[in-house]
């Protein structure tokens, strides 16, 4: 297309903006636009980083800090359309506003850009201040959203330090001063005593293991790691006979605390699409707080059964229930609901890894409390047909 069917005639000139100079990544493989929409970009004070095609952008994309991608849709290796999608798929840029810039200007193809769930869809020619405006504002809320992704970290990274801080130094406590006596005292204890040291020391260790654990699975969780496990493992399962065989891993740990668990399948052959391992962890999480907040009535069941085209895992207890209304602590990470009251032991991270690995599979977890007591968490899956 010639230079003069690209752009028509106009002012560009605008107020640049006052934040910190953004960058715009023009993806076009005709050179006169790609120097036009520099020139335009470069006079607003822009940085601005061009490439020819999508496979080429993503490259770029891996070394510099973008806030604004403008895209051609016809280009050759990776089109506009293919490079949009690879980039909404990375959770690294997906939050990159993304415009389409392109010569399809027929209705069909202006909502096919539309639907892909482009930020804007301009057809050339275009006027240079009706762009400048587009870019602009979708600078304004990119740098809107990496504020708030910022204001969050920071929220996330004192939560992490003050959870952790309490949470390492409680079982640290018991195993330095347990080994201290040990040592200190040596030949010198009855060994009840010395036993009992040890059990201390060996349910520190184990707390210590477990916070470890669950942290490092929600980083793996927030670093798109677990997301990238299920993308690659996925497949069918009979969701009956997995979730049967788990609850057979675990009795021998349920009975030896006094718990007895019933298992009820309404159907047979109800078939979903998960990675296995990631469904035993939910499950497991919700076993753990039935048994955590169970403390005299010693029985939990545990159903299968579909529903409209989803099949309900449910997990019922009879326990102190749980405050819906405050639920959303409980899913977020190192939240938990009433923790002094109740005494909890943890990070808070169980219900919010339960959560993530319930989204990452399609699912999602329902919570609500039974009318004779106690709480039901239901993980919802979709049916495979």
């Amino acid at each position: 297309m010639g230079l003069d069917k690209a752009v028509t005639s106009g002012d560009p000139r605008v107020i640049p903006v006052t934040e910190e100079n953004a960058t715009i990544l023009v993806v076009d493989d005709n050179p006169l636009i790609v120097n036009v929409l520099k020139s335009l970009f470069s006079a607003q004070e822009y940085n601005v980083y061009s490439s020819c095609n999508g496979r080429e952008a993503t490259e770029l994309l891996k070394k510099k800090s973008i806030d604004v991608i403008v895209c051609d849709v016809m280009m050759p290796e990776m089109d506009g359309y293919a490079f949009h999608q690879s980039v909404r798929s990375d959770p690294q840029y997906a939050h990159i506003p993304f415009v389409f810039l392109t010569a399809l200007g027929s209705h069909g193809e202006i909502n096919k850009g539309r639907e892909t769930g482009a930020d804007d869809y301009v057809v050339k020619p275009f006027d240079p201040k009706d762009l400048l405006a587009i870019v602009r504002g979708k600078v304004v809320r990119s740098r809107n959203l990496k504020n708030l992704s910022e204001a969050r970290y920071e929220a996330y990274r004192r939560r992490v330090i003050h959870t952790l801080s309490h949470e390492f130094r409680t079982p640290l406590v018991a195993i330095n001063t347990g080994a201290e006596l040990l040592m200190e005292q040596e030949g010198q204890l009855d060994p009840s005593k010395a036993a009992s040291l040890m059990e201390a020391i060996r349910r520190g260790g184990q707390r210590l293991e477990s916070l470890v654990t669950d942290f490092m699975l929600m980083q793996q969780i927030e670093a798109g790691i677990a997301q990238n496990m299920y993308r690659d493992r996925v497949k069918a399962h009979d969701i009956s006979e997995l979730v049967e065989n788990y609850l057979a891993s675990r009795n021998e740990w349920l009975m030896s605390l006094g718990f007895e668990v019933r298992f009820e399948s309404a159907a047979a052959g109800l078939q979903v699409y998960v990675y296995e391992p990631q469904i035993d962890d939910i499950l497991g999480r919700l076993l753990s707080n039935s048994v955590k907040f169970s403390r005299e009535r010693k029985v939990i069941e545990v159903a299968v059964y579909p529903r409209a085209g989803e099949v309900v895992v449910e997990v019922r207890d009879r326990g102190i229930g749980i405050d819906v209304h405050r639920l959303r602590e409980a899913v977020d990470a190192f939240g938990q609901i009433d923790r002094d009251r109740l005494e909890q032991q943890g990070g808070g991270l169980g219900l919010a890894i339960a959560n993530r690995y319930a989204k990452i599979n399609g699912a999602v977890l329902e919570f609500e409390n039974r009318a004779d007591g106690g709480a039901v968490v239901s993980l919802v899956l979709s049916q495979l047909k």
